[in-house]
């Protein structure tokens, strides 16, 4: 497992870790909220999780994702097209912010591990 710090100084918590997941594939699970500070963070921290190959997005432990979240998630996927097999996210407030945004054309989001399976 492998935690990524934030960059940034902010009120706000927000964290990367980087985890083997049950089947073996990895997981970038994401705590706190994704917002105009914290998605430049997000960006790096995907990029570095998906040299090594492609990865599960988990939000689960998000609760606010702005549209500068999905940009960091675009940007990724655009150098690295299959560099994400699914998000993952229980949300519906933040399932809505990535569909709305068009995330949902790019990559499938799914409201639970159980979906996931079924999506990759």
């Amino acid at each position: 497992m492998t935690t990524v710090a934030p960059s940034h100084h902010s009120s706000t918590s927000f964290d990367v870790v980087v985890r083997a997941g049950h089947d073996g594939r990895r997981i970038v699970a994401v705590r706190g909220d994704v917002d105009l500070v914290t998605a430049r963070d997000l960006t790096r921290c995907l990029r570095a999780a998906v040299s090594d190959g492609p990865v599960t997005v988990d939000l689960t432990d998000v609760q606010f994702f702005s549209s500068a979240g999905v940009t960091a998630i675009e940007d990724v996927l655009s150098d690295a097209p299959t560099a994400i097999d699914v998000v993952i996210s229980p949300s519906p407030r933040v399932r809505r912010t990535l569909g709305v945004l068009g995330l949902t054309r790019l990559v499938p989001v799914v409201a639970s591990v159980e979906q996931e399976s079924l999506a990759s």
